[in-house]
């Protein structure tokens, strides 16, 4: 009788939330050191007693919050005892936890005592719970940098490579314009047949490289669009419409040193000539004018889209027409005319082209597609979040009724760690979000549920979700440490990158982190 009272006490002030039966806190607890001790060797909780005794549990629930307290490769599984006093002395020098248990009594006893090893787990708890919350907190800041790395990536290679791109195009501009003619027929048809062996190469290497960079551009603006972040904005003479513009100066210039190789082949049929020339400079005029959506800036992802499909199916509609150009061009190479004064291009070229536009398409609409699909799934639900949201409300609908009730719900809260185990006695909090998500009722639904459950796991990005993030980092302070950002679970890659980027704090070895989230 007396241990029975005794255990009542432990229930209402220590493992507050059990049901009559003794199941709700007791599932909630066992699923909480079970999600904290997965992938740990030689651990596997499925109960508060045989899967404690050989200490090993203990040790790395104490590790995986504080593994400065453990050397965890240090352990033998065979030795139980040590095991258990490693753990039961670090919680009690270090986390101010009483050794509620005595290591010979677990190791000896055939089975330990559920209840008091689920008493002293339920200390742990208490003392963990608040690191939980900056793990949280380091997971949202680790989604953050990690866009913002890939961000960056993005927007530096645009600009070098746009860069060079640019120089090339301006270069080999200059050098048309200052090209000598030929004096006789044969070196002009030698130099004619460099400047097509140039366009057929070079030229189009440069234009598949502006295609790229298109495609990269609108990648940029939207990945920026999903991480809630501000439009890209290019350096002077590094937007797409001024690589257009340079490479309509390469045009020109290209014009301009055919028109002059031309001079020496003039006799040719213009009747011939325009009969390809009509027929090729719509068709060209088409395409620029079709391909010219894709560098349209407009700032609604899902009407881009549909813009660029119907320019698309336009653009297959036309192709067509290409059979009945390459008739005409060989019209002309039947009468030896190696040039045409009435149009910029040959069949090759609007070949080319039109496969460039092509492929410009696929990489843009591939692009938007990517991202659509990236931000519905960073505001949505995917599949596997469904499936493991299903798991969980079935694991806690202990009536199999389809619902969850009150107690039920609480349930869900303390074992996932979302509210604090009861220890005051005290179900205001649970009461306040239970209302709040079943709109009044007495029972929640498991679209309610779900709806719930993706309002607290989605990742925010805004800055006053990024500022409180880092702020419950640093412990309320004003400073963070690159030992903060370790404590919260933060990669070293991750934890060099903004140490490398903040500015320094008020304390040595501290950083501003309010400052440099301004800047962003």
């Amino acid at each position: 009788m007396t241990l029975g009272m005794v255990w009542c006490l432990i229930l209402r002030f220590v493992v507050s939330g059990l049901s009559e039966e003794g199941l709700s806190a007791k599932e909630g607890l066992l699923l909480w050191c079970q999600r904290k001790t997965k992938g740990y060797n030689n651990v596997n909780v499925q109960d508060f007693s045989a899967s404690f005794q050989d200490g090993m549990a203990f040790c790395a629930l104490i590790h995986r919050h504080r593994p400065d307290l453990i050397d965890w490769d240090s352990l033998n599984p065979e030795d139980k005892a040590g095991n258990l006093d490693k753990a039961f002395q670090a919680a009690a020098d270090h986390l101010d936890i009483p050794r509620l248990l005595d290591v010979e009594d677990i190791v000896s006893m055939p089975r330990p005592d559920e209840r008091s090893i689920m008493t002293y787990v339920a200390q742990l708890y208490k003392v963990f719970s608040s690191l939980d919350q900056a793990e949280s907190a380091g997971r949202r800041v680790s989604k953050f940098v990690d866009d913002l790395k890939e961000a960056s990536e993005l927007i530096h290679d645009y600009e070098s490579r746009t860069r060079a791109l640019v120089g090339s195009v301006l270069g080999k501009a200059a050098e048309l314009e200052g090209a000598e003619l030929a004096a006789d027929y044969h070196g002009a048809k030698a130099l004619v047949a460099e400047f097509r062996e140039y366009k057929r190469t070079l030229k189009r290497t440069w234009a598949g490289e502006q295609s790229d960079l298109q495609a990269l551009f609108t990648q940029i603006q939207a990945k920026l669009k999903t991480m809630n972040r501000p439009a890209y904005v290019p350096p002077e003479g590094l937007f797409p419409r001024d690589v257009e513009a340079n490479f309509e100066s390469l045009n020109a210039a290209e014009r301009t040193r055919r028109t002059a190789l031309n001079a020496n082949l003039r006799d040719i049929l213009n009747a011939i000539r325009k009969a390809f020339a009509d027929p090729a400079n719509a068709f060209f005029d088409k395409v620029t004018h079709l391909r010219s959506a894709i560098s349209e800036d407009v700032t609604d992802l899902e009407q881009q889209l549909s813009k660029l499909h119907r320019a698309q199916s336009e653009l297959a509609s036309i192709g067509g027409q290409l059979s009945t150009i390459e008739e005409a061009e060989k019209a002309c190479d039947a009468c030896n005319i190696d040039e045409n004064e009435f149009t910029d291009h040959t069949y090759d070229d609007l070949h080319f082209e039109y496969e460039q536009a092509k492929k410009a398409f696929a990489k843009a609409i591939s692009a938007l597609e990517a991202q659509i699909a990236a931000a519905k799934t960073a505001t949505g639900v995917s599949a596997e979040q469904l499936e493991e949201f299903k798991k969980t409300f079935m694991h806690f609908d202990v009536d199999h009724d389809g619902s969850l009730s009150r107690l039920e719900f609480k349930s869900v809260l303390s074992g996932l760690g979302l509210v604090a185990l009861d220890f005051d006695g005290s179900d205001k909090k649970t009461d306040e979000i239970f209302q709040k998500v079943s709109g009044g009722s007495d029972i929640i639904t498991f679209d309610q549920y779900v709806a719930y459950m993706t309002s607290i796991t989605e990742n925010a990005t805004s800055v006053d979700a990024l500022r409180e993030s880092f702020s419950t980092i640093a412990g309320g302070r004003d400073f963070i440490t690159a030992a903060d950002f370790r404590v919260a679970g933060m990669s070293q890659e991750q934890i060099d990158f903004l140490t490398s980027s903040m500015p320094a704090g008020p304390h040595e070895g501290s950083y501003d982190y309010k400052a440099w989230l301004a800047q962003q």
